[in-house]
């Protein structure tokens, strides 16, 4: 994972920006436990030194390993202690494309359901995780022109921070028309299930149920490689399924 602190333009705050690579065949909870430690280490840091610059630098690396294991160990205990729908579950086990459809039709989660069942299909079923992130940008912006931060409040109005040649509008529309796509896989052997997300589907602005979130499922049952599909999610487009299964934010 990547950290970035990229100042405000009056100087007088900052954005602290998260980038991570894909990740391939792994211990979920290695990478979730690792993104989230670097995360709270980053944020202490960045608060910190922002308020007090000369005490920031007096503190140990010891002291931020410490509060950000603490974090974690609050996080995961909760991970651990939540329900999994009982269809995450079967769905490992089940032998059909059909099968699968009807389970997933079933279904909904929330982060701390989906990371819970992550875990227990690595810990308990023998399952690698990996994760894999792609952006794609409207064909017609130039990335050279970009700021080094663009946010969309909920008014419509644009935050950036960083120099550019582009308006508001177009910067509205960079955010609003990009495509991000989050996909995570779950593998042993040749079996191998996906459950992935697009970000127009988080902000509600997808056509489902009115807007509601949610995440895609495809498995080696729908008769592609994997390969194929990452080589999708990696392309300009994702696999077609009809399973949508809803992801309740809280």
């Amino acid at each position: 994972m990547q950290e970035t602190i990229i100042p405000d333009d009056d100087g007088k705050g900052f954005v602290l920006g998260f980038e991570g690579g894909d990740v391939e065949f792994i211990n979920p909870v290695d990478y979730y436990s690792g993104w989230q430690k670097k995360k709270t280490i980053a944020l202490y840091k960045a608060l910190l030194f922002h308020k007090n610059p000369l005490l920031a630098k007096d503190i140990s690396e010891a002291f931020y390993e410490k509060h950000a294991e603490e974090n974690w160990k609050e996080i995961h205990e909760k991970i651990l202690k939540t329900d999994i729908p009982p269809t995450l579950l079967q769905v490992l086990g089940s032998k059909s494309k059909k099968e699968q459809e009807q389970l997933m039709k079933k279904t909904e989660f929330d982060a701390f359901q989906l990371c819970a069942f992550l875990f227990a299909a690595h810990d308990q079923h023998g399952y690698t995780f990996s994760n894999y992130v792609t952006e794609q940008l409207p064909k017609n912006v130039d990335q050279d022109e970009l700021p080094l931060f663009i946010h969309v409040k909920e008014d419509g109005t644009v935050e950036k921070a960083g120099e550019t040649t582009m308006s508001e509008g177009q910067l509205r529309a960079v955010v609003n028309f990009r495509r991000v796509v989050v996909a995570k896989f779950l593998d042993k052997g040749n079996e191998w299930h996906c459950f992935f997300v697009v970000y127009r589907s988080l902000r509600g602005e997808e056509s489902w149920r009115g807007g509601q979130p949610h995440f895609h499922y495809i498995s080696d049952k729908w008769g592609q490689s994997r390969d194929e599909v990452v080589a999708m999610f990696k392309g300009d487009r994702y696999p077609t399924t009809s399973v949508h299964i809803p992801y309740n934010e809280k």
